[in-house]
């Protein structure tokens, strides 16, 4: 074969083969791994055990649809368990959330960070019971918060669960770790006060204004820690109670037990 030959077949070989390496090579930006959501594609929400019947409606969509066990779930998804159901996820974060009969809910979000260990967990409950063991991978490290009309509670590593009745009153009862629980008005204000225009640069400063005094906070505004072997009582009007102790056998209904052992199952995954 002549010199001639081989130059045009490396010329045909570099056209060929160098198209297809290209589209091998990573996306420029933020690596996929960075950001984990839960999305249809992505299989970090599922169902890990289904019991009865549940359905799902998803945002845009008017219709719901049966779920089954292996169902990945998404940001925005509602969904609602019948009578005698229960259901199980799995969150991206290793954690899991049980839902009982009844009951009607919303992943409003969640998402982690794996490098930098942040996660979002966001779940709004409509009415009826759950229970949440919280991984301790992304202990203390963003958002893990269960919430209602008129309360929220977030927690870090613990185990908690809520039942929330269809008049707004909820009970939540903690059974290792730290819950805080405060009303959906004190949220509110805190997020407005530390939201974007607080990172935001120097504005013009205004002449001498008087400044308003002490003034009362609403019965509605209100924040408590809850610990271990400790309850709080949300009222309709969204008051609250102090923590108070429950009592562990008083508490052993079937639905509690039930819930322990599947923690007892799931309890080497993040530890």
């Amino acid at each position: 074969m002549n010199k001639k030959n081989i130059k045009k077949i490396y010329i045909v070989f570099f056209f060929l083969i160098i198209p297809f390496s290209l589209l091998s090579l990573p996306e420029s930006g933020v690596a996929k791994e960075d950001i984990v959501t839960i999305g249809m594609d992505d299989g970090n929400a599922k169902i890990t055990l289904l019991q009865g019947e549940a359905y799902l409606t998803r945002k845009g969509i008017t219709k719901a649809s049966p779920l089954k066990t292996h169902d990945l779930l998404m940001q925005g998804d509602t969904i609602r368990t019948s009578g005698s159901s229960r259901i199980e996820i799995l969150l991206p974060d290793k954690s899991y959330i049980r839902f009982g009969e009844n009951t009607q809910f919303i992943l409003e979000s969640a998402s982690i960070n794996p490098k930098k260990t942040v996660r979002d967990i966001s779940v709004k409950i409509f009415f009826g019971k759950v229970w949440a063991k919280a991984s301790k991978l992304f202990a203390g490290r963003g958002r893990f918060a269960l919430s209602t009309r008129t309360a929220v509670a977030g927690v870090r590593g613990t185990v908690y669960r809520m039942n929330v009745n269809e008049d707004s009153s909820a009970v939540v009862k903690v059974y290792y770790g730290e819950v805080l629980v405060s009303s959906s008005s004190t949220e509110k204000s805190t997020k407005q006060e530390s939201g974007p225009h607080s990172i935001q640069g120097p504005k013009p400063v205004s002449g001498p204004h008087p400044i308003p005094g002490p003034h009362a906070v609403s019965l509605k505004e209100w924040t408590h820690i809850v610990r271990s072997m400790q309850q709080i009582i949300i009222k309709p009007d969204g008051t609250a109670s102090k923590p108070f102790r429950f009592s562990p056998e008083a508490d052993e209904d079937e639905w509690v037990q039930w819930n322990k052992r599947r923690d007892e199952k799931s309890k080497d995954i993040d530890e």
